[in-house]
C-alpha cells in the first residue's frame, strides 16, 4: 500500500512538472479552440497541450495552456492534472485525495488538481480535491485509447500549494467545470 501511495505521489508531482513545462509529444493535432477547455472561478482556460501517461495500474493525465494561459494577469496560465485506476476504465469517477485513491484501488475515484498563475513568473496556486470534496468526472475513451474527461456540475477544490510566492489573494477554495480535458 505504502509503495503505491509512493508511486501515485510520484506520478502526480511528475504530470505537474510536466504540465509547467509545456512540450507536447503527443502526434494528436491540437483541438479547436474551445473544443477542450475548463473553467475555474471565473477564469476559462483552453488546453495547448496535454500527455496521458498509462503507467502500471494507474492513468495520469495533465493538460495546460500555452502562450499567455488566457490572458487572466497573476491568474494567467493553467494546468489540470487527474490521476485514476487504469482497470476501471471509462465512467463516473468521485473525486478525492490521493490517500482515498490507494486505500480503495476497486472504487472509481480519481484525484485532481488545478494549478493556476503557470504563465507568469509571479507565483503559482495549486487547487486540489480532497477527501471530502464530493463530485464527479466522467471519464471516456475515444476509439485511439484517449481518455476524455468531463465534469459538468462545478466541483469546489481547496487551495492546496503556494509556488513561488503564490498569487496574492488568492482564494481558500474556487469551483472547477471540465470540458473534454484530454
Amino acid at each position: 500500500m505504502k509503495k503505491t501511495l509512493t508511486f501515485i505521489t510520484l506520478l502526480s508531482f511528475s504530470v505537474m512538472l510536466f504540465s509547467c513545462g509545456g512540450k507536447n509529444d503527443d502526434p494528436t493535432p491540437e483541438p479547436p479552440a474551445g473544443e477542450s477547455t475548463w473553467k475555474l472561478g471565473n477564469y476559462t482556460y483552453t488546453r495547448g497541450a496535454s500527455a496521458q501517461n498509462v503507467a502500471g495500474s494507474t492513468v495520469g493525465i495533465a493538460v495546460t495552456t500555452s502562450g499567455n494561459g488566457g490572458n487572466h494577469g497573476a491568474y494567467s496560465g493553467s494546468a489540470l492534472t487527474a490521476v485514476f485506476i487504469k482497470a476501471l476504465g471509462a465512467g463516473t469517477y468521485t473525486l478525492t485525495s490521493t490517500e482515498v485513491l490507494v486505500a480503495h484501488p476497486t472504487a472509481r475515484y480519481m484525484t485532481l488538481s488545478c494549478t493556476v498563475g503557470t504563465a507568469v513568473a509571479t507565483g503559482a496556486v495549486d487547487y486540489s480535491a480532497t477527501a471530502t470534496s464530493g463530485g464527479t468526472a466522467d471519464v471516456t475513451i475515444d476509439a485511439n485509447g484517449q481518455y476524455h474527461i468531463n465534469i459538468n456540475n462545478p466541483v469546489t477544490l481547496v487551495k492546496s500549494t503556494v509556488v513561488g510566492g503564490g498569487i496574492p489573494g488568492a482564494p481558500d477554495t474556487y469551483t472547477l467545470t471540465v470540458k473534454n480535458a484530454y
